[in-house]
């Protein structure tokens, strides 16, 4: 895989992670002392399609990352999270359903840093062989 495929591939395992931030959670506590605390009523409703997007994301880095050492579970499970994660956000609203989702693609991230940390081990593209000077 070459340089830039692997920088978007961990791209998109980032955007996974940064897809589970709950980011009304870290805005809540500044704008209620500011006084604008009815503004998180309506942080909610744009901040649902912005997850989805780096879920989305964190897909296409999963996808790369499945091209890259053929272990389908990683990509079983991120699609599996996503999924539970756009059926939550548009039927359900249940919050321990959310919960259960953003485990299933940290479960997803964990199992696809350990299946690449192993390939990396008995991958002979990854590991730099010095060349012998016949001189």
């Amino acid at each position: 895989m070459n340089k830039h495929a692997d920088k978007l591939q961990s791209t998109g395992l980032l955007a996974g992670l940064l897809a589970l931030v709950c980011l009304p959670c870290i805005l809540a506590p500044l704008l209620i002392t500011v006084g604008l605390s009815s503004i998180l009523v309506f942080l909610g409703t744009w901040l649902t399609p912005f997850l989805l997007v780096l879920v989305v994301i964190s897909l296409i880095g999963f996808v790369l990352s499945f091209k890259a050492h053929k272990n389908p579970l990683p990509l079983i499970l991120a699609v599996l999270a996503g999924g539970i994660l756009y059926y939550n956000s548009y039927m359900t609203h249940n919050q321990n359903i959310s919960y259960a989702g953003a485990a299933l693609l940290i479960t997803a991230v964990v199992a696809d840093y350990v299946i690449r940390q192993r390939y990396k081990k008995y991958c002979e593209d990854c590991v730099v062989k010095p060349t012998e000077n016949k001189d």
